[in-house]
């Protein structure tokens, strides 16, 4: 099997850099959004942040640093963490599961159906096969083109080495030919 070239390997290298200048700049808006209300004393809720910079509550979920920003600042959610704390004095064996923690990075194939990923998958699967199939075809005409060509240097090598056999017996009688004639031309003078 022939290993892809390096470019394949980061072809979507400028994708990647984008997504995480996306995921940078929204945290910056919602970071900005959320100062400007903590500063004129407004509740922090999904609602006034739109109204605020306009980002809309599923931008910065899908986005795991801005979303435990906004958690972390969330009117609503800090006073159910209030909540919590308070229950959790008066029943000390309140079960840590509702504790805030660090949000992992949604998988973006999480969201996909079952036969989705799979019709996904086999198109995948049916474009590597092109691809290779593809490459297999190509080098196989390169064969085919450099046995011509090399059929035809060959043919070539063979017409050369038999012009410069015909050459050599064309000097040869030359030679022969000149010392005929000059013999004959001294033999004539005597």
């Amino acid at each position: 099997m022939t290993k892809m070239p390096s470019y394949a390997e980061d072809r979507y290298a400028h994708l990647r850099a984008n997504a995480a200048a996306q995921k940078q700049e929204t945290v910056d808006r919602l970071t900005r959004a959320i100062a400007q209300l903590e500063t004129e004393g407004r509740p922090v809720n999904t609602f006034t942040i739109k109204e605020v910079c306009g980002l809309d509550y599923m931008a910065y979920y899908r986005n795991a640093e801005a979303l435990t920003l906004f958690r972390k600042h969330s009117t609503h959610l800090r006073g159910e963490r209030a909540k919590r704390r308070r229950s959790k004095r008066e029943n000390p064996e309140h079960d840590e599961v509702l504790h805030q923690g660090k949000v992992e990075p949604r998988d973006p194939l999480l969201a996909y159906k079952k036969p989705e990923l799979v019709a996904k998958l086999r198109a995948a699967q049916a474009e590597r096969d092109q691809i290779q199939q593809r490459a297999q075809t190509e080098c196989e005409e390169k064969e085919q083109r450099y046995l011509a060509l090399l059929q035809e240097h060959m043919q070539c090598g063979l017409t050369i080495a038999k012009l410069e056999a015909q050459l050599a017996e064309y000097l040869a009688f030359m030679e022969r030919f000149r010392s005929a004639l000059s013999s004959e031309e001294h033999g004539s003078q005597h």
